[in-house]
């Protein structure tokens, strides 16, 4: 089952429900199903069978990524589907990654939990990639690395692995989502596999058309997410990059008086961070 998710783009305006509904006999015929969830604030909440392929549910309001992904885990294992692909309303889905999902199909690995494909954004390659002991990440990984992360876009996620790890946690409701992901089901033993083949997507971060509020929203969720879950080493590493990240987009973001709100988001998650490590500790 495709999950896609708009926000505040009409479903005709979607490159991603565009090229779908182009290839719309080459999904039904390998029973694959598309599920589009709407978060643009003030759409009238509504669900919809388009046609046999396409189904559509509009929330009214912007509850984010992990509400919309764990509609569809309900979905998927209610209908019993095995496997949740994870798509924004720009992901350019092409022959080449559908054919891709034959091989996830055929393979026999049962401790597969995520299949990340090669992204690359603006140019370059945003996922897969490792982490450093300090939490820098290395977006050109040898095949053998063991032990890899992506994003939460063009994911093929197994059923059975989003179920063991208790569904989508609802406090990464947005931004550190896919960091959640991958470390939850790499801790809780499932493996993360290349999956061989190269996709497109505009990446905010990457392609610098990313507002302040959403940099206060991404700066937030990261230094809460590795104090969470991170070693010291990761968790200073991070932070540093945090901290550089936005002195890079100072101009951008509106001056350093925006950059002084920036970083206290980073303190704050630290703080919350903190407290969700000792809660799940205790």
């Amino acid at each position: 089952m495709f999950v896609v998710v708009l926000y505040k783009m009409d479903m005709a305006a979607s490159p991603t429900i565009r090229r779908l509904s182009e290839q719309r006999a080459v999904l039904g015929a390998r029973g694959i199903r598309v599920l589009v969830v709407d978060n643009t604030p003030g759409e009238q909440a509504a669900s919809l069978t388009i046609d046999s392929g396409i189904e559509y549910i509009a929330i009214g309001d912007n509850k984010g990524l992990a509400n919309a992904y764990q509609i569809g885990f309900r979905m998927a294992k209610a209908d019993e589907y095995r496997f949740l692909v994870l798509l924004d309303q720009d992901s350019e889905v092409d022959s080449g990654f559908i054919a891709a999902l034959d091989g996830v199909a055929r393979d026999p690995d049962p401790t597969v939990g995520i299949w990340c494909p090669n992204v690359i954004s603006c140019g370059t390659q945003i996922s897969p990639y490792t982490q450093s002991v300090f939490g820098w990440p290395n977006f050109f990984p040898s095949r053998c690395s063991s032990r890899l992360y992506g994003i939460n876009s063009f994911s093929v996620v197994n059923v059975r692995c989003i179920e063991a790890i208790g569904g989508f946690d609802q406090f990464y409701w947005l931004d550190c989502l896919d960091s959640w992901l991958y470390e939850r089901a790499q801790q809780s033993g499932w493996a993360v596999k290349r999956l061989g083949v190269t996709v497109e997507h505009d990446l905010s971060l990457v392609s610098g058309k990313i507002s302040l509020a959403r940099m206060k929203n991404m700066a937030f969720y990261e230094s809460c997410f590795v104090l969470e879950y991170g070693l010291i080493g990761r968790i200073a590493g991070t932070i540093l990059r945090l901290v550089v990240r936005g002195l890079k987009r100072v101009k951008m973001i509106g001056g350093f008086c925006n950059y002084g709100s920036y970083l206290c988001e980073i303190f704050k998650g630290i703080g919350i961070g903190l407290k969700r490590r000792r809660s799940r500790a205790a």
